[in-house]
């Protein structure tokens, strides 16, 4: 009885170390991608006390200021 206990026991660790190894090489070989760090802005409405919070990438708000800049180049 105690030796079909320990044979079990080996048994299962035996496939636990198989099959732990395996995915250990899949996830390193699949670099995560790293998030843009998003940049928080309070924007002040007109006629509100209460300015809002806007939270965008570096990219966003340099593409928002673009767009503006253009807007202000083509009224005049």
């Amino acid at each position: 009885m105690m030796s079909l206990l320990l044979s079990l026991a080996l048994a299962a660790s035996g496939t636990d170390a198989a099959a732990n190894t395996q995915p250990a090489t899949e996830t390193a070989a699949k670099p995560e991608k790293a998030k843009p760090k998003l940049i928080c802005r309070r924007i002040a409405d007109t006629g509100s006390r209460l300015p809002e919070r806007e939270c965008r990438t570096q990219e966003d708000w340099n593409r928002q200021a673009d767009s503006i800049g253009k807007r202000m180049n083509s009224a005049k």
